[in-house]
Formats: C-alpha cells, structure tokens, sequence
C-alpha cells in the first residue's frame, strides 16, 4: 500500500510539472490552451475526483500489538524489568531493587499512554488511507527484540555503557518507527494541502475564462487563462521528499520492486 502512495505522489509531481513547463513557454495558442486543459483534468482525476486507492482487500492490515506481546497488564512489563536487570548484569552493573520498581511503574503508565494513542491512531487511520497505508507497512514489521547493530564509534559505546545510558532494543525500535511516522505525517499533510491549494487554484482558473476545448484559446476573448502551479508543485515535491525519506528506511532492491509492482498494477487496470 506505501509503495502505491509513492507512485501516485510521483505521477500527480510529473503531471504538475508538465502543466508549468507547459505554460512557462509563454505562448497562447489552441494547443497549448488544450495541453493546459489536459493536465488540469489530470490533476483533477488524482487529486480531487478519482484518487486511486491505495489499499486492497488482499493486502495485509494494520497490526495492533504491543511491546509486550498483548500481555495481560503488570506481568509483561515485570517481564521488561527483569530483560532490562539480566542486561545489566551482563554489563557488571549494579544498580540494586529500587531502579527496578520505579522502572516498573514507569512501563505501567507508558502502556496506558500507548493504548490511548493507538485508539487516537485508529480514528486517524479511518479518516485517512495515506495514513493507514503507511501504518500497514510499520506495524506489520518484525524488529529483533535481544539486539541492535550499534553505528556509534567504540568510545561512545563504552561511555555509555559505564554511564548506564546504552540504548534498550526497545529505545532503538521506538526511534526508528518514530521517524517513519514522522515522514508519514510529512507526507499526509503535504497532500492534504496538495489538494486544498489545487482547489482554489481550479476555482482561479475556471473564473478567468473558459476552457481551451471549448474555445480554442482558454479564456475569454482570446487571452489565454494560466493555472499558478507554483505552490502545488513546491507541495508535491515536498511530498516527494518525504515520501523518499520513508523509503529509505528499507532496502533500496525492496522499494523497486514494489514500485515496479505497483507500475504492473496500473498497466493491467488499463489493459481491462
């Protein structure tokens, strides 16, 4: 479902590029007033009437686990507590029983945290398939919950260990879901404003004549009307971006071939 999200941001950022190169010949002609009429409806297609959707029936769905597994309350986050004291004791470090419970009730109060966001999450989502087809993605992913890889320099890591301060697979995880999820937003909002810029700049453009199909030249005795695609294309490339960021946290052969699958898909819809 992302990679179909990446596709369309690309496709709706080539037609709306197109649209102002069009128009930055500075020419009015019929052709040109049809070029411009074109593009517009193309954008119109992706962006208001008939988006495509991002999500089917046979894809995977959101997972709603937590980091303890679903278990029941108190017991996964004692279970935590002792992963956290054995990795301790691994390390020679002695920080004694009392770290221990106040760790505990920290975990207690981070679950009832993560389960009212994820209620909030769930309202997001159904208000939102750019959002939910990110979510598939994230919350469907398999992350080792005994190590890491380590990018630091040695130094570091040994200060940080001898400070107690050495990331938990669970601080590295939560990083890293906290930065796609950030891009997602980045991407959500962008084509939310996307949309709401290509709307007004529609209403600008239908008032300043009418179209090229009709009269040969789009607007009214003779003057060619111009769309302003400067914000939407700014949008969009920012869309771009974070939509570029997102991918880059999965392999570079992974994200082609489901780009390339997504391409496939669109052929055969227009082959029916």
């Amino acid at each position: 479902p992302a990679s179909r999200v990446g596709a369309y941001i690309y496709q709706a950022l080539a037609v709306a590029e197109h649209l102002a190169a069009v128009q930055s010949n500075g020419t009015a002609d019929s052709d040109t007033a049809l070029m411009v009429d074109d593009d517009v409806a193309k954008l119109d297609a992706l962006l208001l009437s008939s988006p495509p959707t991002f999500i089917k029936p046979s894809d995977p769905t959101v997972s709603r686990g937590d980091a303890y597994n679903n278990a029941p309350p108190i017991l996964g986050e004692i279970g935590a507590v002792a992963q956290k004291q054995r990795e301790r004791r691994e390390r020679s470090i002695d920080v004694g029983l009392a770290p221990s419970f106040f760790e505990l009730g920290e975990l207690v109060g981070e679950r009832r945290s993560w389960n009212q966001l994820q209620s909030a999450e769930m309202k997001r989502e159904a208000a939102s398939e750019v959002r939910r087809a990110f979510n598939i993605y994230t919350t469907n992913l398999n992350f080792n919950p005994n190590k890491y890889e380590w990018k630091g320099s040695r130094e570091e890591k040994s200060k940080r260990i001898r400070d107690d301060r050495l990331p938990s697979t669970t601080d590295v995880i939560r990083s890293d879901l906290d930065a796609r999820d950030l891009y997602r937003n980045e991407v959500q909002q962008k084509l939310e404003d996307a949309r709401a810029e290509f709307i007004y700049q529609k209403k600008q453009y239908n008032s300043s004549g009418t179209s090229g199909r009709s009269s040969g030249s789009n607007g009214q005795n003779g003057v060619s009307a111009s769309f302003d695609t400067t914000e939407l294309v700014g949008l969009l490339r920012d869309a771009q971006v974070a939509v570029d960021r997102w991918f880059s946290f999965i392999a570079e052969d992974d994200v082609r071939e489901a780009l390339d699958a997504v391409k496939q898909e669109q052929q055969q819809r227009r082959q029916q």
